[in-house]
């Protein structure tokens, strides 16, 4: 998240920046114009001083019909790379402590956004169906081969989480091909909070509604963060659409009759998570894969990317120790392989 005043505004345009934004490269990266480096600047997206070796490429690709703004950091003897999949109504831009984090353990990171989010080409915050998400990641899966260093970590916050536990259950027949060594979910989502009650069964029942206008919560205890994304973030939208809302509820279903796939699955979650039916939800992750080890956090709220100190460390730490549970597998296989069950 940036170091926001107030008093001041971005100075950059979103329309202005997309338009600028070359194509991806893993091998190029090119001066920003001052638009786009104002934007970087924003969100505290460039390595800056703190790495100075990091080289940060930034560009779109064409994945399922979209253009797809993708962020790649990539540093000298990297041990691996962190893939990060941000959730519904986020962006790259907000995500910058844990990419600093993921880059202080010395590994690369990859982050792009989600159709319809940030920089990403798409009607604001829509999809047609889930299955969408899925060809993205593959294209980006395909494009990261043989140049991105392994092994692969995968870190997915809420809607993130879900594209991970789609493409995990969907190797179930062949469990080898999975593309990361290991994976952390952090809140993730298969049902939100609330998903029978009257608010989603009434925006259901309007199908000549595009959009539900948004409303903000409380979803971290840090305050200056839930503040900026109401008052000062200009990639947030202030609808949510409402075939995304539909494509969820043909999702659900068919995450929840999926049958098991043999990975092993990591899962922070907040106790104080509003936002999804994370009791619910552990119950199912713990039906569809055979090992799952769960990090709860009491005082965590939804948004655990973003939560306030002591509580980030938390987080942080439990993502560290998947992350090192990883490099150890990659050193020395099936040291970690059974590891300790919740």
């Amino acid at each position: 998240m940036p170091q926001h005043d107030s008093a001041t505004r971005p100075g950059w345009d979103r329309d202005a920046v997309v338009a600028s934004l070359p194509p991806f490269s893993f091998s190029q990266t090119p001066e920003p114009d001052t638009t786009v480096a104002a934007y970087q600047a924003f969100y505290r997206l460039e390595p800056g001083s703190e790495f100075p070796s990091v080289r940060h490429h930034l560009g779109w690709i064409r994945a399922a019909g979209y253009r797809i703004a993708t962020h790649y950091y990539e540093q000298p003897g990297a041990h691996g790379t962190v893939f990060i999949f941000h959730g519904y109504f986020d962006h790259a831009g907000l995500y910058t402590r844990m990419i600093r984090y993921c880059l202080g353990l010395g590994l690369n990171v990859l982050i792009y956004d989600l159709p319809g989010h940030g920089l990403s080409s798409g009607r604001p915050t829509a999809i047609g169906s889930f299955r969408e998400y899925q060809r993205v990641l593959l294209t980006v899966l395909g494009l990261s081969r043989d140049r991105v260093p392994g092994p692969w970590i995968g870190v997915g916050q809420s809607t993130g989480g879900a594209v991970l536990i789609d493409y995990l259950l969907s190797c179930r027949e062949a469990p080898d091909a999975i593309a990361f060594s290991g994976v952390v979910l952090l809140a993730p989502l298969v049902r939100p909070a609330g998903f029978s009650s009257g608010k989603w069964l009434h925006m259901l029942m309007n199908p000549f509604r595009e959009t539900w206008k948004r409303v903000f919560t409380a979803n971290s205890n840090d305050n200056e963060f839930v503040r900026f994304l109401k008052e000062h973030d200009p990639l947030q939208s202030r609808f949510m659409a409402m075939n995304w809302v539909t494509a969820l509820k043909r999702w659900i279903p068919r995450i929840e009759a999926a049958l098991p796939v043999d990975y092993d699955l990591a899962v922070v979650q907040g106790e104080q998570d509003m936002t999804v039916d994370w009791r619910h939800n552990l119950r199912v992750l713990r039906r569809k894969f055979r090992r799952l080890r769960l990090y709860q956090i009491p005082e965590g709220r939804h948004h655990l990317v973003n939560e306030a100190d002591p509580i980030l460390g938390q987080v942080q730490d439990a993502v560290g120790a998947e992350i090192e549970r990883v490099l150890a597998e990659a050193v020395m296989p099936g040291v970690h392989r059974k590891g300790n069950e919740e």
